[in-house]
């Protein structure tokens, strides 16, 4: 079989690029049935190592919990697992997730833009979580005045606030390329703490009960 390509987005360059599989890995692992609280064996899953064609960078995909058959279709059907720039967790609101896509992209190549995108997924996380109207600072006090985020996350997005304001109306500054690393760090630490934490602990509890329920039915049969 000749060379194996996808052409997808590269979050190393920010570019829609060819990307040339070099290595296919394929295991099998043990994983749990959350419900019935016992062992899966023989989980079968791939691991595919691409190169993009425009920076000559490193990309690791996967694919879990199917036999692979055809190489190529499995390769273009995996998902991103590094870099870590994928989309954000489904309890996350769309019209959050939509501009924080659109971020991603241009992380590499405009900083600006960037640090501008996350200014405006913050003002959609205050829209979402109820803030009061005015300036976004105020709506983000506002969510730590109401326990929403503790005084430290507080504080990181008054510094993603700035920056935003720096990438849009600043004429004779900009934000750096480093920082952009920063603003994405603060804005996903942010996410976790308001939307992903508390989904994946609703989440487990609800598995925890289930669990206890069989347990229960068992005791009782």
């Amino acid at each position: 079989m000749g060379d194996i390509r996808r052409v997808t987005f590269c979050p190393h360059c920010g570019n829609k690029a060819p990307q040339k599989l070099i290595h296919s890995q394929y295991f099998e692992d043990t994983g749990w049935d959350t419900k019935e609280g016992t062992p899966i064996d023989d989980i079968p899953g791939s691991y595919f190592v691409a190169v993009c064609e425009t920076c000559n960078q490193i990309l690791l995909y996967g694919k879990f919990g199917e036999y692979p058959e055809d190489e190529s279709i499995e390769f273009r059907g995996a998902d991103l697992l590094w870099p870590d720039q994928s989309k954000l967790h489904k309890s996350v609101p769309k019209v959050v997730a939509d501009i924080y896509d659109e971020a991603i992209r241009i992380k590499s190549h405009a900083p600006n833009a960037f640090a501008v995108q996350i200014r405006r997924s913050l003002e959609a996380i205050c829209e979402d979580k109820g803030a009061k109207q005015g300036s976004l600072q105020k709506r983000l006090k506002d969510l730590a005045n109401k326990g929403e985020i503790p005084p430290v996350l507080a504080e990181t997005t008054d510094v993603l606030r700035i920056l935003g304001n720096l990438g849009a109306h600043a004429a004779n500054q900009s934000v750096k390329p480093w920082q952009v690393y920063t603003i994405d760090s603060f804005f996903r630490t942010f996410i976790e703490y308001v939307y992903v934490a508390p989904s994946k602990l609703a989440e487990f509890r609800a598995s925890l009960k289930d669990f206890h329920s069989k347990l229960e039915d068992e005791d009782q049969a």
